[in-house]
């Protein structure tokens, strides 16, 4: 009897944003990840000037499909990270996208092989039975979306991509 390998059944690729992360855990982090890649991991560290005592790195990967969800498992347990890590489709399956914050916890999507967020008939469903009324089900519609863990991350993202230092628009 051939027995089907312990994740996804094809190659895949993503991207693993560590937006913020104290010194005290990077190379736990590393090793975590390196467990999962079965390969060893030496990241490129910057400062976070968001979070003060905080660091980022990012890092593009290749594995078996459901390999981003293995690397979500292990970065999680590190409560007091943020990130977010995409995982392409491939062959047939839609990929997956994760964004992680201490405060708000873990949110997946799954993603379309064009790279839109994907909600299916019954999340919507669900969500119009419980709430009705509008402004509670548009909130649940926003939830499945993930609008909140976008708008907490979205300083990061511009600042990762050159963007102005927005300390100064940060409340802590």
């Amino acid at each position: 009897m051939k027995t089907l390998p312990s994740v996804g059944f094809g190659p895949t690729h993503g991207y693993l944003y560590i937006h913020a992360a104290p010194r005290a855990v990077l190379k736990n982090l590393e090793w975590g990840m390196a467990e999962v890649l079965q390969m060893p991991i030496s990241l490129k560290w910057e400062p976070q000037p968001l979070l003060s005592g905080s660091y980022r790195s990012e890092v593009s990967w290749n594995g078996l499909q459901g390999t981003g969800s293995k690397l979500v498992s292990t970065l999680k347990g590190w409560h007091y990270i943020t990130f977010e890590l995409f995982e392409s489709s491939s062959q047939g399956s839609d990929g997956s996208l994760y964004m992680f914050t201490p405060e708000l916890g873990l949110f997946r999507g799954t993603v379309s092989p064009n790279g839109d967020l994907v909600i299916n008939e019954n999340q919507i469903q669900k969500t119009l039975s419980e709430n009705l009324n509008p402004v509670i089900a548009l909130e649940g519609i926003e939830n499945l979306l993930g609008k909140k863990w976008d708008e907490a991350l979205d300083p990061y993202r511009h600042l990762s991509m050159g963007g102005e230092d927005m300390d100064a628009r940060l409340s802590v």
